[in-house]
């Protein structure tokens, strides 16, 4: 019997309730007397806390002490009044995975079944029993088997959501960050900044970064029932990294997307796996939107309702191989169909940019805003925009709202005014301006316009 089949063996009891016949119920001990029974007919004594104690026979190694790194397989003891214990699925010098009975619902009479629980720390560790498998570690390792964890949540109080959780929103950041530089960044950052855009999660194939906790609401769709309702996860690296890195870096979020799912006895579904552009007009997700099914939502505008299932059910497909089995190592397997060319969205030539700029039809009103009819369609860029209502000026105090990267609007009016090109649009029956590069305030024709933020199609 190998490690990984003592895993196998706790994700098929997930769900279970193994009392050992005992008339206390699924307790954690019993959990792991079954295990041990069954494959090695070894029934341990005493509360979990005592089987760091207890007298194995040859072959099992009893490691005591935290100056180690649980391997999968291993049956891990905490201390305290009667302790706790289960198998690790894996870990890493911070945090690990395990799967055990009697944690999340606890009773001392009942016990509750077994489930899969991500990061425990070592506040309370006394050290791990390893079975005999044939592929085991000589004694404490200090491998780790568990991408890092932050669980850091930033320094703003978001509010705590009102009523339960409907689901989850895989997003792409627009931006070239790390999740760790993401950390860095924002986790000490102004208000202003989390209201153009902040999620629960920001996830690459290194690290998953826990910014909110998920019992808060998080402003990352921009829209109401979306932020209070769907815990969004954000796939860092989407300007830059290869496919197959950003491939990986989705993996890693599928995996914590299923944990969380099974926490909240979420079922992996059209209607519990939605994407950023259902709920508001943004190419979000891009990049994935991009690899998954050819279609590029910067460059091409709002995707169709059948490419958007098309996303969402590789998103489902890939989630649940995760729900399924919560052991699996994050980013692994990865799909082999990485595609051969660039997904990366790149700015339009700026002579292409360009291309109305010196065009005549401007006229200037009492305010002094040049303006002229225009229609296109502007998709953000990597950074949200401060949009103004009714009026195309900076020291305006109606503020609008803030548009979030990959978002795109049509719009039918171009301005100049304030030492910047706005475009107007009406959404919900309002009408905003919103700036989308500099001017040097020469009138036109003959005016200059710095680079775009963002795209027109």
């Amino acid at each position: 019997m190998k490690k990984q089949d003592g895993v196998k063996w706790a994700v098929k009891n997930i769900g279970n309730r193994l009392t050992d016949g005992q008339p206390y119920g699924a307790q954690c001990a019993t959990f792991i007397i079954e295990f041990t029974k069954k494959y090695w007919d070894v029934h341990p004594q005493g509360e979990a806390k005592d089987f760091i104690n207890y007298k194995w026979p040859k072959g099992f190694q009893v490691i005591k002490g935290k100056n180690q790194i649980p391997q999968p397989g291993d049956i891990f003891v905490f201390g305290g009044e009667y302790g706790h214990t289960g198998i690790v699925t894996e870990a890493n010098g911070t945090y690990f995975n395990s799967i055990d009975q009697n944690w999340y619902n606890e009773s001392l009479t009942k016990g509750s079944p077994a489930a899969f629980i991500e990061d425990h720390d070592y506040s309370n560790f006394l050290g791990i029993i390893r079975p005999p498998y044939e592929d085991a570690d000589k004694g404490a390792s200090k491998k780790s088997t568990k991408i890092e964890t932050i669980n850091h949540t930033i320094n703003y109080k978001m509010a705590n959501r009102s009523g339960n959780v409907k689901g989850v929103v895989i997003h792409n950041t627009a931006g070239n960050a790390t999740a760790k530089q993401d950390y860095n960044n924002l986790r000490n950052a102004s208000v202003a900044r989390y209201e153009a855009g902040i999620a629960h999660y920001y996830i690459d194939r290194n690290t998953v970064w826990r910014a909110i906790d998920t019992y808060s609401v998080a402003w990352h769709v921009a829209d109401a029932n979306g932020n209070n309702s769907y815990i969004g996860y954000e796939v860092n690296e989407s300007m830059n990294a290869s496919n197959k890195d950003f491939m990986a870096n989705e993996q890693a979020t599928f995996k914590k997307a299923a944990a969380d799912m099974l926490y909240y006895g979420l079922p992996v579904n059209r209607d519990t796996v939605m994407l950023h552009n259902q709920f508001v007009p943004t190419a979000c997700p891009h990049r994935s939107m991009a690899i998954h099914t050819g279609f590029d939502p910067v460059r091409q505008g709002a995707a169709p309702h059948s490419v958007r299932n098309q996303l969402k059910d590789y998103f489902i497909k890939e989630i649940k191989k995760y729900y399924n089995d919560p052991s699996l190592k994050a980013g692994s397997p990865a799909s082999s169909d990485v595609p051969d060319k660039s997904t990366v969205p790149s700015t339009k030539p700026e002579e292409e940019a360009q291309t109305n700029v010196g065009s005549t039809g401007w006229k200037k009103n009492q305010h002094g805003t040049w303006y002229k009819p225009e229609s296109a369609t502007f998709t953000c860029g990597n950074t949200a925009i401060a949009t103004r209502v009714g009026s195309p000026k900076l020291n305006d105090n109606i503020f609008g709202y803030w548009f979030q990267p990959s978002g795109y609007t049509p719009y039918d009016e171009v301005c100049l005014q304030d030492g910047h090109v706005w475009i107007g649009f009406d959404w919900n029956n309002i009408r905003y301006y919103m700036p989308i590069r500099t001017w040097n305030k020469v009138a036109p024709p003959n005016h200059g316009v710095g680079q775009l933020w963002g795209y027109i199609g």
